[in-house]
C-alpha cells in the first residue's frame, strides 16, 4: 500500500518536523516501543506493505532535521523523499497513493487531485490537522467532507483524548534508550561533555520572541536560593544574549548546541530535567520524556493561541496537586522560576503520570493505521 504525505513549509521547522516524524513512524516503527502496535499491523496490511512518499516544497528545511540529506537518509528508512513539483510528474500521476495525507490543510496540486479521481478505488484522503486539546476536536475528528469531484476527505485531529487521534510516538524508546545508560549522540557529545556532575539540565528550543534573557536571570536567582547549579543547553538559533549573560549567571552554565538531527534532539529532551519547547513536534517530545516543560506555543495574530494553550493546560494539569497546578500554569506563561522552582520535583512526578496517560491513549501512527484499515474493510 502506497502512502503519499504532502508537506508545505509555512515557517520554522514545525511542519517539516511533524511530517518527517510521521513518515518515519509509518515506515519503520521501533520494535522496542513500549506501546503496543496497532491491530492493523497484524491483519491484512503490515508496515512491510507500506511504501511512503513524502512530498515537500522546501527540501532544504527537511535536510536540516534529516542528517543533512533527507533524500538519502529517507531512502535508508524506506521513505521516498521528493520535491513538491514531482507530484505532477507523469510517473507519480500514474500511481497516486492508496492513502493521501495532506498536512495542515496544504493544497494538493490540482493535477494530483485529478489523478486521484481516476483511480478505480478512491484513495483514502486524510487532512492531518494541527494538534489541539480543545474540546471540539472530539467531535470533529475523522469527520468526512465530501468533495465536489466525488472524493471524500477526512479530518484527522491529533489530541489527548480517546476520541481524538493521539500523538506520534515513533521510535522514541529506541532513540533515547534507558536514561542514564545510553551513549550520547555524536552531534551532542562535544557540547554535553561540558556539563557538570550533579547539575540539573534544561534544554531551550523556543521562538525568537520568547523572553529568555529575563527568564534565565530569574532561573539563576532560583538556583542560587536552592543551592542548585544548572546547565542550560541552548539549541541553535535561540534569542539568548549568551555573551552578556555568561558572567552574570553564576549558578548557570550556558552551553550552545549545534543544529542536530531529529533523533538526537529526542535524546537530548529525554536526558534533561526540564525542557523549553515550541510549536508541535518538540512539544510532543517533551511529553514523551515525562519531564516538566514550558510550551512556547506558536503565536497567532487573533490570539487564538491563548485559547489553545489554556485548553491544553486545563487537560494537562487536571489531576495535578493544587500547588503544582497553579504554579505550573504560571510557569507555562513565563512566570518567574523563583516562584515554582521548589516544586520541580513534584512537577516531574506529575509529568511522568501524564506520560502514562498518553501511553494509555495509544499513538497516532497506530490510530491512523486502524482508521485506514477500517475504511478498507467498509468498502
Amino acid at each position: 500500500m502506497r502512502w503519499d504525505i504532502f508537506c508545505q513549509i509555512v515557517d520554522n521547522y514545525g511542519d517539516a518536523g511533524v511530517c518527517w516524524r510521521l513518515a518515519r513512524a509509518l515506515s519503520r516503527p521501533s520494535p522496542s516501543s513500549s506501546l503496543s502496535l496497532s491491530n492493523s499491523l497484524l491483519t491484512g496490511s503490515s508496515h512491510d506493505d507500506i511504501r511512503i512518499r513524502l512530498f515537500c516544497d522546501d527540501l532544504n528545511v527537511l535536510n536540516t532535521i534529516a542528517h543533512g540529506d533527507a533524500v538519502g537518509y529517507g531512502a535508508s528508512l524506506g521513505i521516498e523523499v521528493l520535491p513538491w513539483s514531482a507530484a505532477e510528474s507523469a510517473e507519480v500521476l500514474s500511481d497516486v497513493g492508496n492513502v493521501v495525507i495532506e498536512a495542515f490543510a496544504c493544497h494538493l496540486p490540482q493535477a494530483y487531485v485529478t489523478a486521484m479521481t481516476h483511480r478505480a478505488v478512491a484513495p483514502i484522503w486524510i487532512n492531518l490537522e494541527y494538534l489541539t486539546a480543545e474540546p471540539w476536536a472530539d467531535e470533529m475528528h475523522l469527520m468526512p467532507s465530501p468533495q465536489n469531484n466525488g472524493l471524500k476527505k477526512f479530518f484527522y485531529f491529533p489530541g489527548f483524548t480517546p476520541k481524538t487521534g493521539g500523538v506520534t510516538f515513533g521510535n522514541w524508546d529506541e532513540v533515547v534508550g534507558v536514561v542514564g545508560t545510553s551513549s550520547t549522540p555524536k552531534s551532542l557529545s562535544d557540547s554535553l561533555a561540558k556539563c557538570r556532575a550533579g547539575a540539573k539540565r534544561i534544554s531551550i528550543f523556543n521562538y525568537r520572541h520568547a523572553p529568555l534573557d529575563q527568564w534565565l536571570r530569574s532561573l539563576n536567582r532560583a538556583a542560587i536560593d536552592h543551592g542548585d547549579v544548572v546547565d542550560v543547553l541552548i539549541c541553535a538559533g535561540q534569542n539568548v544574549s549568551i555573551a552578556t549573560l555568561a558572567a552574570e549567571l553564576t549558578a548557570l552554565q550556558l552551553i550552545e548546541l549545534p543544529f542536530v538531527p531529529q533523533e538526537d534532539y529526542d535524546w537530548l529532551v529525554a536526558h534533561c530535567d526540564m525542557n523549553l519547547v515550541r510549536g508541535e513536534d518538540s512539544f510532543v517530545r517533551a511529553q514523551w520524556a515525562g519531564k516538566p516543560f514550558i510550551w512556547d506555543i506558536y503565536p497567532q495574530s487573533d490570539s487564538a493561541h491563548e485559547v489553545k494553550l489554556d485548553a491544553f493546560l486545563e487537560r494537562y494539569f487536571e489531576d495535578a496537586p493544587p500547588t503544582v497546578r497553579s504554579l505550573g500554569i504560571s510557569a507555562m506563561k513565563w512566570g518567574s522560576p523563583t516562584d515554582w522552582w521548589a516544586q520541580l520535583g513534584a512537577w516531574t512526578e506529575h509529568s511522568a503520570a501524564w506520560r502514562q496517560k498518553l501511553v494509555g491513549l495509544g499513538h497516532l501512527e497506530g490510530k491512523i493505521l486502524d482508521f485506514v484499515k477500517s475504511q478498507e474493510i467498509s468498502r
